[in-house]
């Protein structure tokens, strides 16, 4: 049933409802409605909804519970342990509630306007979330900062601003993203400083950002500072004497409140979108009433936001209507709370429910979006009524609340996946409100269970629902999280760890595992586990498991594929993980199989062949790895995995790889795949490696394509219909001779081409569009097409007999051959003599030249550019 709810209440009301009560589920529901929104500023409706709330939770845990014991017993699972559930008893105590309805004066639904849905496509999911925050009424201080980030010298630059929601944070981003300031810095990052202060943390986050990623150099904070130096000590000794001679010096930016008219300028934007080409008529339309509503909007841009996406697709009428709303004018959108109040009452229930469990991360912290919709769907937030589209739905709700303006800063992290935060006021806002069903614990090595917690809420309520725990540096798992039974460990349906190196004694483990009978999602990432109790195998309710980077767990228990419920199982980084279990194949509702960086798996069981609900299955392998072909799967066992999207690296490709086996697994038909590397094995015989490498045709839609250790002369013809591929990588294809022409992809944005010892000469062959070396530039000879129209960023890496880069003849000009490259990287190509004058006459071009002797005039040349730059500035 947990596919099937998206909110307690609505789960619960249905239960009772199936019961025959004498109300009905939607008759509820209208009360609850009003109650969610009264519970802000009256606690005696806030304790009422809470009971509500925890009645909902009893009813859905009995009733699934006794779903489960069905279940087995068709089954015949041995050893089951038998539940406990008085539904009777919860129905009494939800009748003496409901009974309160009037006395608390709750009504029936409102009328406002709800937030509309967002509308995403599958392939688009992340493009559609991560879009430009538009920037308006900002232009002085836009350029003033830019001007002072890029001319000027100051140790410190604060942006200030009395109110909130003024868009600090909004300005800050787009300054550091422009390019004027990206092309300034050779090396810049962005780091926030969360509520749990530590440096560590935040130079490790650094780190992340560095032009060349750092080796692995683990915890040890002195040699973190000494990889962080190598990036941020200045290169060149001219700008060490200009920077000397300015004082150091902190700038203050006092932000004030937008215009009228530009808060319209942004209501339009989230109210109309692409309809905006026909300004005149939404002028004409809504001019008169969009501005007056703009003018309510105390000069703050995401009140504008907002405001724009509640009446996108909205009359006149309703227009007028929220102009002439008493509910808006109730509202002081200067003060924090009421904003944050204001934006959380226009949400639906589903999506107010789905912003509540966010109160279990900690302030600042970044939240994997890819995480968080598991964590929903693990809940039963999400309700989908096609059971294949419920992660879609999850990436709607996380795009309506980034519009709600609850959520910011969406960017890629380290690991390249989607993080975000939320909204500093909102944050604050929901951790008040969530406050008896989710709970954060800070421990040290000084503090204890029942010391732990902010200055507020010193001990955990007893109903408690939703757990973090957060573990500093070295300290230990407490031997009990029952708080001297302030919490209810068999009522948690959440608890997560966020551990720094911290180590899970097993024994307190086993024993804590005994208690959460009841988890929908378990969270022991990066906690030293070695072994994962039997315990674990009798979580019945468990639908979301992360055990990523335990780095010593090296076996699962067998019994854990009796968790019929699970839907995500997170081994990424659990590198001495040797096998999974035999029986994973009885994992029927498994949705996400995460193994990326489990260097010590070689195969994978041939029940995986019979999971076709698998969404994520980011690593296969292409060989048995050794195990006999009776437990292994093959690469043909691909061939019913059809759901797979995301990411998928195959590994072991080559040697024992039979050819109708690739064939068989049908890559091109996995319409959701979006990310495919290719990893060929290092050793054994290469024969085959030509016509398999043509047999693993991808599908059309892929975005990203790796080749890696290829043992072919030349390369597949399918790769240069990709229409859709954003980015190639080519590493160590050690026969291959002769680039192919990929300048033909129309959509290609980085390129990284290394290790291929083979190739002598780049020529126009790889530019893809009809020139050539004799009649490039004559008259009527060259093509419209342009070569690489997207590209913007070009990696060359250890071409070591590469000796000549070919020049075309004539005047191409540079709008025909990559006009969007903005990075180039020859690094290590020790034979290269030049490089063409289509790169050359390119403005703008950041160029990383490395390790070429026979390239000293461009490096001197890229030099003096340099200083002459600086000295410009000086003298400015």
């Amino acid at each position: 049933m947990g596919n099937n709810r998206d909110t307690v209440i609505i789960a619960g009301a249905k239960v009772l409802e199936n019961r025959r009560m004498r109300w009905r589920a939607s008759e509820v529901l209208d009360f609850i409605e009003d109650a969610e929104k009264k519970q802000v500023k009256d606690p005696q409706v806030k304790s009422w909804l809470q009971g509500i709330k925890d009645l909902c939770y009893e009813l859905i845990d009995v009733s699934e519970e006794f779903e489960l014991e069905q279940q087995a017993k068709k089954l015949r699972f041995v050893g089951l342990q038998h539940f406990n559930g008085n539904v009777k008893s919860i129905i009494r105590e939800f009748e003496i509630l409901i009974k309160k309805v009037d006395e608390l004066n709750l009504i029936g639904s409102s009328s406002e306007l709800p937030v509309p849905e967002a509308e995403l496509e599958p392939q688009n999911l992340h493009s559609n979330i991560t879009g430009k925050e538009l920037m308006v009424g900002r232009d002085a201080e836009i350029q003033d900062l830019i001007r002072r980030l890029t001319k000027e010298y100051h140790r410190c630059i604060c942006l200030v601003g009395e109110e909130v929601g003024i868009g600090r944070t909004a300005l800050a981003r787009h300054v550091y993203n422009s390019s004027q300031v990206q092309s300034k810095f050779h090396f810049m990052a962005w780091v926030t400083v969360s509520q749990q202060f530590n440096v560590k943390r935040i130079v490790k986050t650094m780190l992340e950002f560095a032009p060349e990623k750092p080796e692995y150099v683990g915890d040890e904070f002195e040699l973190l500072e000494l990889e962080l130096h190598k990036f941020i000590v200045t290169r060149e000794n001219k700008v060490a004497e200009v920077a000397k001679e300015v004082a150091e010096s902190t700038h203050t930016v006092f932000m004030t409140s937008l215009s009228p008219e530009a808060c319209w300028s942004i209501m339009k934007h989230h109210a109309f979108g692409d309809d905006l080409k026909n300004e005149s008529s939404v002028e004409r339309i809504f001019g008169q009433v969009g501005r007056k509503i703009a003018e309510k909007c105390p000069g703050k841009p995401v009140v504008a936001r907002s405001l724009g996406v509640m009446l996108r697709g909205r009359s006149h009428e309703e227009w007028h209507d929220v102009l002439m709303s008493e509910k808006l004018s109730g509202y002081d959108l200067k003060s924090l709370p009421m904003l944050s109040e204001y934006l959380y009452s226009r949400m639906p229930p589903a999506l107010r429910q789905c912003l509540l469990y966010c109160s279990i991360f900690p302030k600042n912290h970044s939240i994997q979006v890819d995480k968080l919709v598991k964590l929903w769907m693990a809940q039963g937030f999400i309700a989908s009524h096609e059971e294949d589209k419920m992660e879609i739905q999850g990436w709607k709700y996380v795009k309506q609340l980034r519009d709600c303006s609850a959520f910011q800063e969406f960017e890629l992290d380290g690991e390249g996946a989607f993080v975000c935060k939320l909204e500093e006021e909102m944050h604050e806002f929901i951790q008040d409100l969530a406050q008896n069903e989710c709970h954060i614990v800070f421990l040290d090595e000084e503090t204890t269970m029942e010391k732990s917690g902010d200055s507020d809420r010193v001990t955990q309520p007893p109903h408690c629902r939703h757990c973090t725990l957060c573990l500093q540096y070295q300290t230990s798992f407490p031997d009990s999280i029952d708080n001297g039974g302030k919490l209810k460990a068999g009522k948690l349906h959440t608890l997560m760890v966020l551990s720094e190196s911290s180590d899970i004694d097993p024994t307190n483990l086993a024993s804590l595992l005994c208690l959460v009978k009841r988890i929908r999602a378990l969270d022991l990432s990066s906690c030293a586990i070695k072994e994962l109790p039997l315990k674990a195998a009798e979580l019945l309710h468990l639908r979301y498991l992360n055990l990523s980077f335990n780095h010593e767990l090296k076996k699962l228990p067998s019994a854990i594929s009796n968790l019929l419920n699970l839907q995500t199982l997170n081994l990424n980084g659990c590198d001495s993980l040797q096998k999974l279990p035999k029986s994973i194949g009885k994992l029927i509702k498994l949705r996400h199989l995460e193994i990326l960086w489990t260097t010590s798996l070689s195969y994978l069981p041939k029940g995986i062949a019979s999971l076709t609900l698998l969404r994520t299955l980011n690593r296969f392998f292409g060989s048995s790895g050794g195990a006999s072909r009776s437990k292994a799967c093959s690469l043909g066992d691909l061939e019913n995995l059809n759901n797979i999207e995301g990411c998928l690296t195959i590994d072991g490709l080559g040697g024992e790889t039979e050819i109708s086996e690739a064939t068989r697994a049908g890559l091109r038909n996995k319409k959701n795949l979006l990310g495919l590397e290719l990893w060929f094995s290092i050793v054994g015989l290469k024969a085959n490696d030509e016509v398999l490498l043509d047999s693993l045709e991808a599908p059309p839609q892929l975005q990203l394509l790796g080749i890696f250790y290829y043992g072919g002369s030349s390369f597949p013809n399918w790769m240069i219909e990709l229409n859709e591929l954003k980015h190639l990588m080519l590493v160590n294809c050690s026969k291959c001779n002769v680039l192919p022409p990929l300048g033909k992809l129309p959509f290609l944005e980085s390129l990284e081409i290394k290790n291929m010892p083979n190739v002598k000469m780049v020529g126009f062959e790889f530019l893809g569009i009809g020139l050539n070396h004799e009649d490039a530039g004559n008259e009527g000879s060259s093509s419209d097409a342009i070569a690489f129209p997207r590209l913007s960023k070009l990696h060359f890496i250890k071409l070591d007999e590469w000796e000549e880069w070919t020049e075309l003849n004539g005047n191409v000009g540079d709008e025909k051959i990559m006009p969007l490259l903005s990075s180039l990287s020859v690094v290590y190509c020790e034979k290269l003599e030049s490089l063409p004058d289509y790169i050359d006459r390119k403005k703008n071009l950041t160029q990383v030249i490395e390790g070429c002797p026979l390239l000293p005039e461009k490096k001197k040349k890229v030099q003096e550019e340099m200083k002459k730059m600086y000295s410009r500035n000086q003298e400015d």
